[in-house]
C-alpha cells in the first residue's frame, strides 16, 4: 500500500497545505520548526485518530495540535492505494472525540462511508494492528524509539493461528485478571477474604447467642431486684415530699411571724419619729404652698436688707457737702485789666505821633491784654452759672438715695414682722434659728410627717394582713428544707438510674431473646457463606490456571517469530552498524547485546546505539509483519544520534529499503538527507 496526496485544512503548525507522494522515497527536508513532526503525526491521525487520554500538552495529541484559530477547521483528508483500490479518509476533529467526523471514500465506486465497520478503527483494518503496534513498526518518531511487545503484533505475525483477533484476546486476559483480582487481592482483600471474614463474624455471632441466651436468668434475677429497689426509693420519695411540704409550711409561717414583728417595730419607730416632726409643726397643717410663700419672704427680705445696707453705704458719700449755696465771684479786677489795657492803648497812640517807636508798642500792648481780659471775664462768668447747676443736681441726688434708704428699711421692718408673726405658731423647741432656719426646718417637718404618714399607713396595711401564728412548733420536723430537699434530689436520681438501668436490662432481655430466635438462621447463613467460599476457591483455581496456559500460550506464539525476528535484526544492524557483535532478541521485544561472550542489556550502550538497535528492530519487524502487502514507511529523522559513518550506512539502507516500501523521510539536515 502507499499514500498518493494528502491536504491538511490546519493541523498544529501546517495550514492549507497539500502533498502529493512517489511511490518509492519522498524526502521532506525543511528547518527545525516547519512541522516535519506534525506532518508525520498528521498522516497517523487520518488512519487512528488522536490519542487525548494523557493530560499533559506533549502527550495530549488534541490540545498539543489543535489550531489557535478557533475558526479554522481541525484536520483534512489523506488518499490511498490499498489492494489495489484508491481510497480517501477525511477526518476533522472536535474539542472532544464525540465532536469528531470521518468518511471514508471509496474512488472507484464514489461510495461516503460514515459509520460502521468501514469507517470504524481504519487503521487496524488497513495494517492489522493497533495504534501501539503502529507506532512500534512502520512509525518511526524521534519521541519514542522502543519497541514494545502487544498482542496485537503477535497477532499480526500469527494471522493464520487461532487467535487472530488480539483485542479479544487482550480483553479476555484482562478479564481473567480482574476477576482473579476481584477473588483475591494482595493483603486481607478480595471476595474470598471478604467471605472468610464474614464466616469469622457469624461465628462469632453464634458463639454470643449462645452464650447470651445463658444470661437471661441472671438478667431476670437482676431485674427483680431492681424492680424491689426501686419500690422502696419510690416509697421514700413520697415520705420526704410529704415531709418536705410540711417543712415548708412551717418555715413560711416562722417567716411571717419574723415579719409580723419586724412590721411593729418599724411602725413603732416611724411613729416615734413622726411625733417629733409633728411637735415642730405644733398641730398645724402647713402646705407646700405655705412654705413656698415663707421661703419667698425670707429671700425677700435677704434682698431688702442687702440693698438697704448698699443704699445706706452710698448715702454715706454725700455726707458733709452743703448745698444751695450760689457762687459768688468778683468781676472787679477783671473790669479794671480791661479799662488798663484800654489806656495803654490809647496812650501808645499819642506817643506814636510824638516819640514814634515807642508808641506803636504801647498801642500794641494794649490791643492784645484787653481781648484777653474781656474773654477771660466772660469764661468766669460761665463757669460760677454752671457750678450753681450742679449743686442743685446733687441735692435732688442726696434726697432721692435718703428717701429709698427709708423705704428698704420700711419693707426689711414689715418683712421681718411678718415671719415672726407666721413663725410663732410652730414650735422650734427654743432654739435661737435664722428666718431661713426655720423655714428650712418647717419644711422639713412638714415633708417628713407626710412621708412618715404614708410608711405607716403601708406598714399597717400590711401588718392587717399577716396572721400572728405565735411560736412555730420545731418538734413535727427536726430537718430544714434545705436538707430535705437535698435528701429528695438523691432519692429521686437514684430511682432514675434503677428505672434507665431496668429500661437497659429489659432491652438486652428483648434483644438477647430475638437472637436465641434468629440461631437458626444465622447457622444456615453460616452454612451458605461456606458454600460461596468452596466456590469462589475453586472458581480462583480455574482462573488461575487458565490465565497461566493463555500466557504460557501467547509466550509460545512470541517464541516461534523470535527466531526470524532475531536474524533480520542481525541483518539490518550489520548493514548499519557492520560490527562483528550480534544482537539478541527476547518475547517482550528486548534487546540484549553478545560482546566479548557476554550478553549485556542496551542500556550498557550509548544513545546513539540504542538507537541504532530500535531502528533496526522495527525495520525487521516491518519485514517479518508485511509480507502479503508492504506497507508505508514514516521516518521522522531518526538517525540523528548516529554518528557519520552510521548515518551514511543508514541513508544508504533507506535508499534500498525504497525499492520494496514507500518512505516518507523528514529530515533537517543536509548531512542526514538521503
Amino acid at each position: 500500500m502507499k499514500i498518493l496526496s494528502c491536504y491538511v485544512s490546519s493541523f498544529g503548525t501546517l495550514k492549507d497545505f497539500s502533498y502529493d507522494f512517489t511511490g518509492g522515497l519522498n524526502v521532506v527536508k525543511e528547518e527545525n520548526g516547519w512541522g516535519k513532526s506534525t506532518f508525520a503525526a498528521f498522516i497517523k491521525a487520518m488512519f487512528y485518530g488522536l490519542d487525548d487520554a494523557k493530560r499533559t500538552l506533549e502527550d495530549n495529541e488534541r490540545k498539543r495540535f489543535a489550531p489557535w484559530n478557533s475558526t479554522d477547521k481541525f484536520g483534512g483528508n489523506l488518499v490511498f492505494e490499498w489492494k489495489g483500490q484508491n481510497f480517501k479518509i477525511e477526518r476533522f476533529f472536535g474539542t472532544k472525540s464525540s465532536e469528531d467526523t470521518v468518511k471514508l471514500y471509496d474512488l472507484a465506486t464514489n461510495k461516503v462511508y460514515t459509520e460502521g465497520s468501514a469507517v470504524d478503527n481504519i487503521g487496524k483494518r488497513v495494517f492489522s494492528i493497533d495504534e501501539e503496534g503502529f507506532l512500534s513498526t512502520t512509525y518511526f518518531s524521534q519521541r519514542d524509539f522502543e519497541v514494545k511487545s502487544n498482542t496485537s503484533i503477535t497477532a499480526k505475525y500469527n494471522e493464520v493461528c487461532e487467535i487472530q483477533d488480539s483485542e479479544a484476546f487482550d480483553k479476555a486476559l484482562d478479564k481473567l485478571d480482574d476477576r482473579i483480582k476481584e477473588l483475591k487481592m494482595r493483603g486481607d482483600k478480595g471476595r474470598i477474604a471478604e467471605l472468610k471474614r464474614a464466616i469469622v463474624a457469624i461465628n462469632e455471632d453464634v458463639e454470643r447467642t449462645v452464650q447470651s441466651v445463658k444470661t437471661i436468668e441472671s438478667l431476670n434475677a437482676d431485674l427483680e431486684i431492681i424492680k424491689r429497689e426501686s419500690e422502696t426509693l419510690e416509697s421514700n420519695i413520697k415520705n420526704l415530699t410529704e415531709r418536705l411540704e410540711a417543712a415548708g409550711k412551717r418555715d413560711a409561717a416562722l417567716e411571717r411571724k419574723k415579719r409580723y414583728d419586724a412590721l411593729k417595730t418599724e411602725i413603732a419607730d416611724l411613729t416615734a419619729q413622726k411625733a417629733r416632726a409633728d411637735a415642730v409643726l405644733n398641730g398645724k397643717t402647713v402646705t407646700d404652698t405655705e412654705i413656698e410663700d415663707c421661703e419667698k419672704c425670707v429671700s425677700d427680705l435677704k434682698d431688702v436688707t442687702v440693698k438697704a445696707e448698699a443704699a445706706k453705704s452710698d448715702l454715706a458719700e454725700y455726707a458733709g457737702v452743703r448745698f444751695g449755696e450760689k457762687a459768688k465771684k468778683s468781676y472787679k479786677p477783671h473790669i479794671a485789666t480791661i479799662i488798663a489795657a484800654l489806656a495803654v492803648a490809647i496812650a501808645g497812640a499819642v506817643i506814636t505821633v510824638t516819640v514814634g517807636i515807642w508808641g506803636l508798642i504801647f498801642v500794641g500792648a494794649g490791643v492784645i491784654i484787653a481781648p484777653a481780659a474781656i474773654v477771660f471775664l466772660i469764661v468766669s462768668k460761665n463757669k460760677a452759672a454752671n457750678e450753681e447747676r450742679g449743686n442743685a443736681k446733687l441735692s435732688e441726688i442726696y434726697e432721692r438715695k435718703k428717701r429709698a434708704v427709708s423705704e428698704y428699711e420700711n419693707s426689711a421692718q414689715e418683712l421681718s414682722a411678718g415671719l415672726d408673726g407666721y413663725f410663732s405658731a410652730f414650735d422650734f423647741n427654743g432654739e435661737e434659728l435664722s428666718f431661713q432656719q426655720k423655714a428650712s426646718v418647717l419644711k422639713e417637718a412638714a415633708k417628713t410627717s407626710d412621708e412618715l404618714k404614708a410608711a405607716i399607713a403601708k406598714r399597717s396595711s400590711e401588718l392587717k394582713g399577716i396572721e400572728d401564728v405565735g411560736d412555730s412548733d420545731r418538734t413535727v420536723e427536726q430537718k430544714s428544707v434545705s436538707e430535705l430537699n437535698d435528701e429528695l434530689k438523691t432519692a429521686t436520681i437514684w430511682y432514675r438510674n434503677k428505672v434507665s438501668e431496668s429500661e437497659r436490662i429489659k432491652t438486652r432481655i428483648a434483644a438477647l431473646d430475638a437472637a436465641a430466635d434468629s440461631i437458626t438462621d444465622m447457622e444456615n447463613r453460616r452454612a451458605e457463606l461456606k458454600e460461596k467460599l468452596a466456590e469462589s476457591e475453586r472458581e480462583l483455581k480455574i482462573l488461575t490456571l487458565t490465565s497461566e496456559y493463555m500466557k504460557k500460550a501467547d509466550e509460545a506464539l512470541k517464541t516461534k517469530y523470535r527466531a526470524p525476528l532475531q536474524d533480520s535484526l542481525n541483518k539490518y544492524f550489520k548493514m548499519i552498524a557492520g560490527e562483528k557483535f550480534s544482537v539478541a532478541v527476547d518475547t517482550d521485544m528486548k534487546v540484549s547485546v553478545n560482546a566479548s561472550g557476554a550478553e549485556r542489556e542496551t542500556e550498557f550502550f550509548s544513545k546513539g546505539y540504542r538507537n541504532l538497535f530500535e531502528i533496526c528492530k522495527r525495520f525487521a519487524l516491518t519485514d517479518i509483519l508485511f509480507t502479503a502487502e508492504k506497507p508505508f514507511i514514516i521516518l521522522d529523522d531518526p538517525f540523528c544520534n548516529l554518528d557519520d559513518g552510521k548515518t551514511g550506512a543508514a541513508i544508504e539502507l533507506v535508499k534500498r529499503l525504497s525499492a520494496e516500501y514507500q518512505i516518507i523521510y523528514l529530515v533537517c539536515h543536509e548531512s542526514r538527507r538521503a
